[in-house]
């Protein structure tokens, strides 16, 4: 008896699974005029449909960016476009730049320039039909600002994130809180080192603020992600410059349902000095909201130009992690891949997608949103000498399990991780000649503190205790030989995070 159960059960969840549409698809709205190139850069569920917005360059709009959104059928057809084109402007859409709003209709922050080039950011707010209610331009005072994304916040107002022009070369994270018509609130200007590009900002449950970005060092040749903790009104509680002493790639975040957070990003393993190619596993760090590291884990193995653009928190608290990276195998073809993690960080399945595969295609996905049945449907573009036009919007649709049609797909992949605290160490200068930094992350309730530099073979040469007074300390490294070598945090007995460094006499 209990094993006809069993059959029974199985060949419904079979029948299930079959009967989850999939789709992998490309899309130009203007069919296949060449001097066209559109992008999908966000996409919101709609019942069994969806609405996505995005932009591009034809000739049809005299070669100027325009704006576009569409709805999207449960196959996957583009049913409806409405654009937003002005002759001598060009409109730019940014990831994930369209939101849902609660009480509904949508609201979507973009940007516009003229032909002298100077920046207009401007909110679109959307009744549930997608009709426009009202717009309004965000007016800036200084050399240039760009707004990038922008969420609704507990208040029924909305909270915009971007760049902010300090100075000349001096960026600074830029903060615009409004009301629910868009009316300014309060601005803040966050300074912050080296900083490149913001990518996101999300509301913390005690009504802060996570922002996530990426700070770039041309002289140094390196570039990290960096994770941010402001209270309401913007003052920064906790920032953490994430990542190696390399160059490392991009990352995504989440809330977790517990509010915890997640931050997926690529980190780099190649060695100094920097090249045009960083190898890279992926890592994760959970942080609870004090910026303590709840774990911090390495997965998969070593990939080229990997990088994580969005994590999706499922209904169970398992999440799954969106990104891309280079298979040079075939030139430089770009899959887009979803990696699958239990809530305590285990993995579980990861896929990789692609449209085209020849030399020089770029399948990127760009967003994804999670359906009521547990697949995924994502949207993106793809870049590709073959195409035409050369760059195309991709649609992709999955099962629950991370199935989708196309020339490959990855079955269940339980890989193995390793915990290593990667983002709680930075050394620095590297190269080093007389000393070095040590900069580190630790629970200051810690009783002994140590780090050790080893080298490449692992025998001990350098052993420093440190205090949990400071977050500093300079090690004398004279008496090394010129070459690579590992520094080692120890936190009570334990290993909790490497740095590779390089000594040059």
């Amino acid at each position: 008896m209990k094993k006809n159960i069993l059959i029974t059960i199985f060949l419904l969840l079979s029948i299930y699974t079959n009967c989850q549409t999939t789709f992998n698809k490309l899309y130009s709205p203007y069919g296949n005029n060449p001097n066209t190139s559109y992008t999908l850069t966000t996409i919101l569920g709609k019942g069994s449909d969806y609405i996505a917005a995005g932009g591009g360059f034809d000739t049809i709009n005299n070669n100027y960016g325009s704006l576009y959104f569409c709805y999207i059928d449960s196959i996957g057809n583009i049913a409806k476009i409405t654009s937003f084109t002005r002759n001598g402007y060009n409109y730019y859409s940014n990831i994930s730049s369209l939101i849902e709003l609660k009480n509904g209709g949508y609201c979507f922050i973009g940007e516009m320039d003229t032909a002298n080039n100077n920046p207009i950011h401007f909110v679109i707010r959307f009744d549930q039909n997608m009709d426009t209610l009202w717009s309004k331009i965000i007016l800036y005072d200084t050399i240039w600002e760009s707004l990038r994304k922008v969420r609704e916040t507990s208040d029924k107002g909305f909270i915009f994130v971007g760049e902010r022009e300090i100075s000349f070369d001096n960026l600074g994270v830029l903060l615009v809180k409004t009301d629910s018509m868009g009316n300014q609130l309060w601005k803040k200007i966050i300074p912050l080192s080296n900083l490149s590009g913001v990518g996101n900002v999300l509301e913390t449950s005690d009504k802060g603020f996570l922002i996530k970005g990426f700070t770039e060092s041309t002289v140094q040749g390196d570039g990290n992600p960096f994770l941010m903790k402001t209270d309401s009104a913007g003052n920064v509680i906790w920032a953490k410059i994430i990542g190696g002493n390399e160059y490392d790639g991009g990352g995504g975040m989440a809330i977790t349902k517990q509010g915890d957070y997640l931050f997926a990003y690529g980190y780099s393993t190649y060695t100094y000095p920097f090249n045009e190619n960083w190898n890279a596993r992926l890592n994760i760090i959970k942080y609870a909201p004090d910026g303590s590291v709840i774990w911090n884990r390495m997965y998969d193995t070593i990939r080229l130009d990997l990088a994580a653009c969005k994590i999706q928190v499922l209904p169970n608290n398992d999440f799954i992690v969106m990104g891309s990276y280079a298979a040079r195998g075939i030139n430089n073809f770009f899959p887009s891949f979803l990696f699958k993690f239990n809530t305590n960080g285990d993995s579980v399945w990861r896929k990789i997608y692609f449209n085209k595969n020849y030399s020089n295609d770029m399948n990127l996905l760009a967003d994804n949103v999670l359906n009521a049945d547990g697949s995924i449907t994502a949207c993106g573009w793809l870049n590709g000498d073959t195409l035409v036009p050369n760059q195309q919007i991709w649609l992709l649709k999955t099962d629950s399990m991370g199935y989708a049609p196309g020339p490959q797909n990855v079955g269940i992949i339980d890989l193995p991780c390793l915990y290593v605290g990667y983002g709680e160490l930075k050394v620095f200068p590297n190269p080093a000649k007389e000393f070095l930094t040590a900069e580190y992350s630790i629970n200051k309730s810690a009783k002994e503190v140590l780090l050790l530099i080893t080298d490449m073979q692992g025998r001990l040469l350098i052993k420093q205790q440190l205090t949990t007074k400071t977050n500093q300390a300079l090690v004398d490294v004279r008496n090394l030989k010129s070459g690579s070598y590992h520094c080692i945090l120890m936190l009570d007995g334990k290993q909790k995070a490497v740095a590779k460094v390089i000594i040059e006499h």
